[in-house]
């Protein structure tokens, strides 16, 4: 094996007969590896120091995988460092570099909730990592500026936060505030695969009340400083919750106003991240270099507020709604619940210690109640059911065993739980209940296209005026004339002129049919004919007795529905033409 050796002309390879060949004219030296971990991914940077003869060049970052090459020398210290030609020099270099590197590694962590850190399982937050021991602030956690909040460093005495917690159930409708108190402490026992949402009209202290759940992840997230908003962008909203794990994640004011593009954006927004939620997985992407990057999805439970509710009945049916009204939160115990809010972590945290010590699997229980309860609502509400009910009944044990509420108090407490959620649990119906599948159809095509899973396309091809509302988004490409690219199949051919929009008959329905799922029922033919009894079909070939008629498009025969565009997309006026 060849050796090396270094002196004031640089870096040197000594090869197995002796002969000494220059690599480079500097030395270098790895000081110090950061990895940075967000509990599924990690990502090491180096940092690295380094001379030529006696004068120190700047140190620098290089992430891990950009040191094998080498391209960093040149870009970081300019030409003064010289790599030598020759064959495998720059892996030789890289070899002389790691063997004579001592350095500190640093573990970073970039997410909130369950790590095992040092051997031991622990439950990052801003302030540390809390393990069966307590707090350790020595373990570095860096978090966005949104999330820096989530501290549950606290010395507050967790009985007292407990019972204040408790009473957080008396401040509203028990069917809202119950399913807010087991949603609280649900992602603390593992993965939640649906979200909660609260809405009512503005004045009905919606955010305060939610504010005050969030506050068991930390004391600062009042309701002016909530972690998440819906005006946010969906790939900001999609990495915060990411980064959220095992916590409760309020995404608050869910307010669709404005023209019409701003509006089908909140509805976009709250399709991507609602539905990334209920599927636990997030959109796969590639980077500039055909990599695959992170896909980002909430791996806590998103706690959301609005004055309306998602449309959608694939999204409706991933969270469990809650309605409040005015009156229901008297101002004056709102008040009280308020001036605990700092204890809240106290909770949080002691519950958190003693399931490092135990975890605890709430699995069995959730699907035993999600048995007994199979009917109520959609098919994905005895699921939510089973998991809030047993992530409450399993605390309220954890409260009774510690003894801070006796066996009476606790059977009290799990029956009004149940009662409670079980409520909500049955209303769900009504948010999801549709009688007309012609709206259903037509809903989920715009969701369709709102979420840019299909696009519409120009008789001729190409992009439509008014492309971004059809699948399409606008690409940078550094010139005047603005350039479009579709997402997913085509589906329809829109001919703003004329005011008609041409849905494919197969592909058009087979896309819009997985998305609204079940709750389509019709088959294809009674849906269309459907459509023609409302009135909703343009024109229909009457010689054939079809629903639809042939066209074509793109130079081919389509057989497709014709319906009126600017109704079926909810558009107020026609774009104009370029």
């Amino acid at each position: 094996m060849p050796s090396y050796e270094e002196n004031d002309h640089g870096t040197w390879k000594i090869d197995d007969e002796g002969q000494r060949v220059q690599i480079c004219n500097f030395t270098a030296r790895i000081i110090k590896e950061t990895r940075l971990i967000d509990g599924m991914n990690t990502e090491t940077t180096l940092t690295i120091s380094g001379n030529i003869k006696d004068t120190a060049l700047p140190e620098i970052e290089v992430p891990a995988n950009n040191f094998p090459g080498m391209g960093w020398v040149m870009q970081a210290w300019g030409v003064r460092a010289v790599i030598f030609p020759g064959s495998n020099l720059k892996e030789d270099l890289r070899t002389t570099i790691q063997l004579r590197s001592r350095p500190k590694v640093t573990n970073i962590y970039r997410n909130i909730g369950w790590q095992e850190v040092n051997g031991k399982r622990a439950y990052l937050h801003a302030g540390g990592a809390i393990t069966a021991d307590g707090n350790d602030p020595s373990v570095t956690v860096r978090l966005a500026p949104e999330l820096s909040r989530y501290n549950l460093d606290t010395n507050e005495d967790p009985k007292e936060a407990f019972y204040e917690s408790i009473q957080l159930t008396d401040l509203g409708p028990k069917a809202v505030v119950w399913p807010l108190w087991a949603a609280t402490m649900s992602p603390l026992y593992g993965p939640v695969d649906f979200a909660t949402h609260l809405t009512g009209r503005s004045g009905t202290f919606k955010s305060e009340v939610i504010s005050l759940f969030q506050s068991h992840y930390g004391k600062g997230m009042d309701a002016r400083h909530l972690p998440g908003s819906w005006s946010s962008t969906p790939n900001a909203l999609e990495c915060q919750a990411y980064y959220a794990a095992n916590a409760v994640f309020v995404i608050d004011d869910f307010v669709p106003v404005g023209t019409s593009w701003q509006v089908r954006a909140y509805q976009t927004s709250a399709d991507k991240i609602i539905r990334s939620q209920g599927n636990q997985s997030g959109r796969a992407r590639l980077s500039d270099t055909a990599n695959l990057q992170t896909a980002y999805y909430p791996r806590g439970i998103i706690l959301s507020t609005g004055e309306d509710t998602p449309e959608g009945h694939s999204v409706r049916a991933r969270m469990l709604i809650m309605e409040m009204s005015p009156g229901d939160v008297k101002p004056e115990n709102l008040s009280l619940c308020q001036k605990s809010r700092h204890l809240f972590p106290a909770l949080t945290k002691a519950l958190i210690m003693d399931l490092s010590r135990h975890p605890v699997d709430i699995t069995p229980d959730a699907e035993r109640i999600r048995n007994e309860n199979i009917g109520t609502g959609h098919t994905r509400t005895p699921p939510m059911l089973g998991r809030l009910i047993a992530a409450a009944e399993t605390t309220l044990r954890w409260g009774n065993r510690k003894g801070w509420i006796n066996n009476d108090q606790y059977q009290c407490l799990v029956n009004e739980m149940k009662e409670s959620i079980l409520k909500a649990g049955a209303a769900q119906s009504s948010y999801l209940e549709s009688t007309d599948p012609v709206e259903i159809f037509l809903s989920a095509f715009r969701q369709v296209l709102g979420a840019n899973q299909a696009h519409v396309r120009k008789r001729n091809g190409g992009a439509p005026r008014n492309p971004t509302i059809l699948g399409w988004t606008e690409e940078n490409n550094h010139h005047d004339v603005p350039m479009y690219k579709s997402h997913g199949p085509c589906i329809a051919w829109i001919d703003w002129d004329d005011n008609e929009i041409y849905i494919d008959v197969n592909s058009g329905y087979n896309v819009v049919r997985k998305i609204a799922g079940q709750e389509l029922a019709l088959t294809k033919q009674t849906l269309f004919k459907r459509m023609k009894d409302a009135g909703l079909l343009q024109r229909t070939d009457d010689g054939r007795q079809r629903n639809s008629i042939r066209i074509t498009a793109e130079g081919h025969p389509r057989q497709v529905l014709v319906l009126n565009a600017a109704e079926t997309l909810e558009m107020k006026e026609i774009p104009a033409d370029d």
